[in-house]
């Protein structure tokens, strides 16, 4: 159950956890490390969550898995497009993009 928040503090963790991990190193090879692995995923983890979050909190409805306390209903409009995040250079861009018929 999502409320905004609670997700707004989910974004400033997450700002928190892109300056912590400008830091990150990890000792040893690729071969049988997983840490390494993560440490070179980590900051597109963080992208991904980002972009989550953002859409969490433009969606002002609940709709399957996404349920927000705070706006319990479906909204028929909000079905007719999707939120879309773009990164660019330290700003993240949220728009709507319309659905096509089918």
């Amino acid at each position: 159950m999502r409320r905004e928040d609670e997700i707004q503090r989910a974004l400033e963790a997450l700002a928190e956890l892109k300056i912590m991990a400008d830091t990150v190193v990890v000792h040893g090879n690729r071969e049988y490390n997983p840490g390494w692995h993560t440490a070179l995923d980590l900051r597109n983890l963080l992208t991904v969550s980002e972009a989550v979050a953002l859409s969490a909190i433009a969606r002002k409805e609940s709709r399957g898995a996404h349920f927000r306390d705070d706006y319990p209903n479906k909204s028929e409009e909000a079905a007719k497009f999707n939120h879309v995040i773009k990164l660019q250079p330290d700003v993240r861009c949220s728009s709507r993009r319309s659905l096509c018929r089918l």
